[in-house]
């Protein structure tokens, strides 16, 4: 038996919440309200115990049960260290590891730096992440998916490690993700399609949502802003400024070792655009249910009420904040319902069960120039195992099947099936060395008829020869079955026009990449801590995908392209002076391209940034925080739908340059916070001919009760 408590070194007062784990077994307990923990039913032996909670050091001891020595009991007194403190991700292989051992590239942003963005939707902070850009609403890692008007991305989102379903087009619909709930995010920039499959061939952002705290707790945010009129007086095209506001509530309380939060969503906002205004409800709730330490289980449900403005294109270059003519009242209506479920049962020391499951329904209809609609339900099912063979390898391995049902005006009367089995091993060999091999077969059919089934493997390495340096290295199998819209679309929206091609293939990929990671801490008086991380990459597509206009601007969708999508990005994050400046930066470098017959290149793929670098800033005064951030990238080299125009300047591209800046300020259970959004007005365009967002002034308060 071992026994404990765990206390804040400073203070002294206890730690809730702090977890106690014995090293290579599922052995493990949480410290309680008076920061203390009990794990039973230990056989005699030797073992390490390792102890972390976010924001702290991390703790770690060996120990020996024996005869002689039937209970152990630890005293653990941690310091504060929010930025060094071990990262630990669960997105690579489905189980716990700390940031340093992965054999993949990923990143990890945490709730501080969502809180010290404003953020409201999850958009607004990933394009900061090494290797990350997002193009009109639509993912991109590693420039993988470009722009596919928002039918098929090769990026997937999960929430809480299951697929958060978007639509029938396979998008990601950003307003569902309850960006106040968030424990972190991370972001696996190596292609995941051996661990999750279809639409993962390109990256995976998973959502990790927070448990509710272990004391009631009522949190009130309010945030208002107004948007700036247009710098040239010709662009003008109303009276009034545009206004948004967002008000939520969340409650959070314990019940027993069990607990739940709640929280309820307003936003609202007329836009910077003539069809740019959105009003939503969004109500999300979770529960964590703790049955002693053996069996566990969440459940987390959304739903959200949509009314917005339908944008295609501007009304024209003299008029690029209005709609054109005829569509000014195009809007669309909708809501989406989104349940997830755990069940996580400890067998035994070495082998854990979890059973998933997730319930999504999407409705929505367009009203306007062209009227749409859709009905789409999925149904998603997964049993996944984990077991340690012994202290030095271990196996997850699963299955998975998801259904689906579509009706709708675009795409027709459709069902489509999924079913999956994987696996992953897990090794250490001598000093620093680690590995991890395997693989994904899965079966998709659309109308009850087998439309592909794909094996991909995946084996990556990672290095550790000293404590503060990784390196790692990877090569993965991809692929992405098309989607309900890429088959069946057949819509107009103005000038688009969208025809079906029932006769897609599926896309393949083949992904290397190699890196490395350096963290130092504490390594003077002024440097408290470093972390720089640097990888480059290659990867083949094959029958890629893409939105191809014929001589008369109809769209299909084809296999019209290989590529080859390699690259390196690159991020560096530091804290000076015990953390009274903050700063992490990040570039990204690409070079996509199509390719022929001996790898010989045709042309730069469409929709992508050569270059993107972003930079955050944050001077810590007490209580007082000021940052300033921005973003910048290269000229986009080509686009799909309409061509710059050398003479006339019709249709010009530039590069984007958007600073933004911010303040915040912290009394007692209040937080004030205040940003400006594209401080110097600057004009751009990310899809032709839709404006990137004017310059906003914002302003959040946030009570906690």
């Amino acid at each position: 038996m071992v026994t404990g408590e765990v206390t804040n070194r400073e203070t002294g007062d206890p730690l809730i919440g702090a977890n106690v784990l014995i090293k290579d077994s599922f052995w493990g307990a949480a410290t309680d309200e008076n920061g203390a923990f009990l794990i039973s039913k230990i056989p005699f032996g030797s073992y390490r115990i390792a102890i972390s909670v976010i924001g702290f050091e991390s703790y770690e001891k060996d120990l020996l049960l024996s005869n002689e020595n039937p209970t152990v009991t630890i005293s653990a007194s941690l310091k504060r260290d929010i930025i060094s403190s071990a990262q630990i991700v669960v997105t690579t292989s489905r189980s716990e590891q700390d940031i340093m051992d992965l054999p993949l590239s990923v990143s990890v942003v945490s709730a501080r730096k969502l809180a010290d963005k404003n953020v409201v939707s999850l958009e607004e902070i990933l394009i900061y992440e090494p290797g990350v850009t997002i193009v009109k609403d639509q993912l991109n890692i590693r420039g993988a998916s470009g722009y596919t008007l928002g039918a098929g991305s090769r990026s997937l989102l999960l929430l809480d490690g299951l697929p958060l379903m978007g639509s029938a087009s396979g998008n990601i619909t950003w307003n569902v993700v309850p960006t106040s709930e968030i424990d972190r995010v991370e972001i696996v920039k190596s292609g995941g399609s051996a661990m999750y499959g279809s639409g993962a061939m390109g990256g995976v952002v998973n959502i990790i949502t927070r448990n509710a705290p272990d004391k009631p707790e009522t949190r009130l945010r309010v945030l208002s802003g107004v948007y700036s009129h247009p710098k040239y007086d010709q662009w003008h095209w109303r009276d009034s400024r545009g206004f948004f506001n967002m008000m939520e509530i969340t409650r959070s309380l314990p019940i027993g070792p069990h607990g739940a939060w709640f929280r309820l969503q307003r936003y609202q906002t007329d836009g910077y655009t003539e069809l740019g205004w959105d009003e939503s409800w969004n109500l999300t709730a979770k529960t964590k249910l703790k049955f002693r330490n053996k069996y566990s289980a969440s459940i987390y449900g959304n739903f959200i009420s949509t009314l917005n403005g339908i944008e295609s294109q501007w009304k024209s270059p003299a008029d690029p904040f209005e709609a054109p003519y005829g569509s000014e009242h195009d809007k669309a209506n909708g809501t989406k319902l989104n349940i997830n479920s755990t069940l996580s049962a400890v067998m035994s020391p070495y082998t854990v069960l979890h059973f998933k499951s997730a319930f999504y329904d999407v409705f929505w209809e367009n009203i306007g120039t062209n009227n749409d609609h859709s009905n789409e339900r999925k149904v998603y099912g997964e049993l996944q195992g984990g077991t340690k063979i012994s202290r030095r390898w271990h196996v997850t391995s699963g299955a998975s099947i998801q259904n689906a049902t579509i009706d709708a005006s675009i795409f027709g009367t459709h069902s489509t099936a999924t079913q999956a089995i994987y696996g992953l091993m897990q090794g250490k060999f001598g000093h620093g060395l680690s590995t991890s091999v395997g693989g994904r077969y899965e079966l998709f059919s659309v109308d009850g008829k087998k439309n592909t089934g794909q094996f991909v493997p995946q084996l990556a390495i990672n290095y550790r020869p000293e404590k503060w340096l990784s390196l790692r290295t990877s090569l993965a199998k991809g692929f992405r079955s098309p989607t309900v819209a890429e088959l069946f679309s057949q819509s107009q929206l103005n000038v688009f026009v969208v025809e079906p091609n029932p006769n897609l293939l599926t896309e393949t990929s083949t992904s290397f990449e190699t890196g490395f990671t350096m963290k130092f801490t504490n390594i003077n008086p002024v440097v408290s801590f470093v972390q720089i991380d640097v990888a480059g990459y290659s990867s083949r597509y094959i029958d890629m995908i893409e939105p191809t206009p014929d001589s008369y601007g109809v769209i299909h969708f084809e296999n019209v392209t290989n590529a080859t999508i390699s690259g390196l990005d690159a991020g560096i994050g530091f804290r000076l002076f015990e953390g009274l400046l903050d700063f992490q930066g990040s570039y990204t470098y690409l070079n996509p391209v199509e390719t022929g017959s001996g790898d010989t290149t045709i042309d730069t793929l469409s929709y992508r940034y050569r270059h993107h670098i972003t930079q955050t800033t944050i001077l810590n005064i007490y209580s007082f925080s000021l940052m300033i951030d921005s973003r910048h990238t290269s000229k986009m080299e080509k686009t799909k739908l309409f061509d710059e125009n050398p003479s006339t300047g019709r249709d010009k591209r530039i590069p984007v340059n958007v600073w933004n800046c911010g303040a915040s300020w912290e009394f007692k259970h209040f937080e004030f916070r205040l940003r400006v959004e594209n401080v110097f007005q600057q004009y751009y365009v990310e899809l032709e001919r839709n404006m990137g967002e004017e310059r906003n002034f914002q302003f959040s308060l946030i009570k906690i009760f």
